[in-house]
């Protein structure tokens, strides 16, 4: 099942990956916020605590990122990992079946 038109999966930037990168939570992760209920409200993405975050929700860590793009990565750099990044956003959009 692919994500729908009504209600599509929320794209990951540069911009996404940098607040990751250079956010002061502890353990900070990429993760998939649906709002206060699967009603109408579009999922989008965010960074936050780890601890705080449903673990089925997370699509990124910052040590996955650091690994993957090094410690200071330019914007290319990123860009060119954002294909990654967005087919596991896909995917988790997809498996919840919104």
């Amino acid at each position: 099942m692919e994500p729908t038109v009504d209600r599509p999966a929320p794209q990951v930037t540069v911009s996404d990956i940098r607040t990751l990168l250079d956010s002061s939570a502890e353990l900070p992760v990429l993760y998939i916020n649906y709002g206060p209920g699967d009603g109408d409200t579009e999922a989008e993405l965010d960074v936050w605590a780890a601890g705080l975050v449903y673990q089925p929700d997370i699509v990124l860590t910052r040590a996955t990122a650091l690994d993957q793009l090094g410690e200071e990565p330019d914007s290319e750099t990123i860009a060119a990992f954002l294909p990654k990044v967005q087919k596991a956003v896909d995917q988790m959009i997809s498996v919840r079946g919104l």
